[in-house]
C-alpha cells in the first residue's frame, strides 16, 4: 500500500484492512476524498495562521498552532460525510450550510488580507470619525478637571495675598514668658523668708504664617503643574486619542473597513463574491463526491457489514 494511500487512509478515517481488498473504484474515491481534504487542509491552515498573526497577535509558533487546530477541526468535519454509512441526507444538508458559513468566514479573513492596504487606509477615515465623535466628551472631561484647578489656585493666591499683607504689617511677633523664682528675703527680725518674684520676657519670633504661606506656594506649585499637564491634554486630546484607537486594530474594526470598501467598490465586492463562490464550491467538493457519485465497492462492504450484524443481532434476540 503507497504511502498517499496510507495518509488518505489516515485524514479520511478509512479502514486500511478493507480498502485492501477492494478494486480501483475505492482507490480511486479515497483520492478524490483525500485531493479534497487536502485543499481544504492547506486553505484553512493558511487562514488560520495569518489570523492568529493578524488578529491574535501570536508568536509563529502560536501560529502554527492555531493553524493545526483549524485544519483538525476540518478534517473531523469532512469525516462527518465520509464516514457516514450510507447516504444521510440530513448530514447532507446541515454539511450545505456549515459550508455557506465557512465560505462566509475564510472568504471574509482572506480578503481583509488581500484588501490589506485598502483595509488600512479605510481605517484612517474610520478612526479619524471615532476621534470626532469621542474627542469632544473626553476635552469636556478635561475641561472640568482645568476649572477645579484654576479655582483651587485662585483661592489660595487669594489666601496667600491676605497672609503676605499681614506678614509685611507684622513681620514678627512678641512672645511673652513668664518665670516665677523664689527670693529669700531678710526680715526686721533676722529670719530669711522665699517671697516669690515673677520674671517677664519678651522675645520677637517669626510670624507663623510665613510657614503657611510656604506650604501653600508648594501647593500652588503642584497645582500650576497639573493645569499645565491638563492644558497639553486638551490640545492634544484629538492625537492622544487617535494614537490609542491605532494602539490594537481589532478584527470587528476591519471587517466594517472591508464592509465599507465593498459598499464604495463594485469591484471589491465582485472580488469577494468570486472568492466566496470559490471557497464555497470547494467545501461542497466531498459532499458532492459523497452523494453524486455511486457508493464504491469500500461503502458497499461496510454497508453489508453494518446488515449482517443487523442481522445477527436480531436473530440473538429471537433466541433470547
Amino acid at each position: 500500500m503507497s504511502p498517499w494511500v496510507r495518509f488518505g487512509c489516515f485524514i479520511t478515517g478509512w479502514n486500511r484492512n478493507i480498502l485492501a481488498n477492494c478494486t480501483e473504484a475505492s482507490h480511486k474515491a479515497l483520492k478524490k476524498y483525500t485531493s479534497s481534504m487536502l485543499i481544504l487542509i492547506l486553505l484553512w491552515a493558511f487562514t488560520g495562521y495569518c489570523f492568529a498573526d493578524r488578529y491574535v497577535g501570536l508568536q509563529w509558533w502560536g501560529c502554527i498552532i492555531v493553524a493545526l487546530v483549524f485544519v483538525i477541526i476540518v478534517v473531523q468535519i469532512e469525516r462527518q460525510i465520509i464516514l457516514t454509512v450510507g447516504k444521510n441526507r440530513g448530514v447532507g444538508v446541515l454539511r450545505v450550510f456549515l459550508a455557506v458559513i465557512m465560505a462566509i468566514l475564510g472568504s471574509t479573513i482572506i480578503d481583509q488580507i488581500i484588501f490589506g492596504d485598502d483595509v488600512d487606509k479605510e481605517m484612517i477615515d474610520i478612526r479619524t470619525e471615532e476621534v470626532n465623535r469621542i474627542a469632544p466628551a473626553r476635552q469636556i472631561v478635561i475641561q472640568a478637571e482645568i476649572d477645579r484647578l484654576s479655582f483651587a489656585i485662585d483661592s489660595l493666591d487669594k489666601v496667600n495675598m491676605q497672609l503676605n499683607e499681614e506678614i509685611a504689617q507684622r513681620p514678627t511677633i512678641m512672645t511673652v514668658q513668664s518665670v516665677t523664682t523664689e527670693v529669700p528675703v531678710v526680715q526686721k527680725d533676722g529670719s530669711i523668708v522665699k517671697e516669690k518674684s515673677n520674671s517677664i520676657t519678651r522675645t520677637p519670633i517669626e510670624n507663623p504664617r510665613l510657614k503657611q504661606v510656604i506650604s501653600n506656594e508648594k501647593n500652588l506649585e503642584y497645582m500650576r503643574k497639573l493645569l499645565d499637564e491638563y492644558n497639553n491634554k486638551k490640545l492634544n486630546v484629538a492625537a492622544e486619542l487617535k494614537k490609542e484607537l491605532e494602539a490594537k486594530t481589532g478584527f470587528l474594526e476591519e471587517l466594517k473597513a472591508l464592509v465599507r470598501i465593498m459598499s464604495k467598490s463594485s469591484i471589491a465586492l465582485g472580488f469577494y463574491i468570486l472568492l466566496f463562490s470559490f471557497l464555497l464550491f470547494l467545501e461542497l467538493l466531498v459532499v458532492m463526491s459523497k452523494f453524486g457519485d455511486k457508493p464504491c465497492d469500500y461503502d458497499l462492504i461496510v454497508q453489508h457489514q453494518l446488515a449482517v450484524k443487523e442481522e445477527s443481532i436480531r436473530d440473538l434476540v429471537k433466541r433470547v
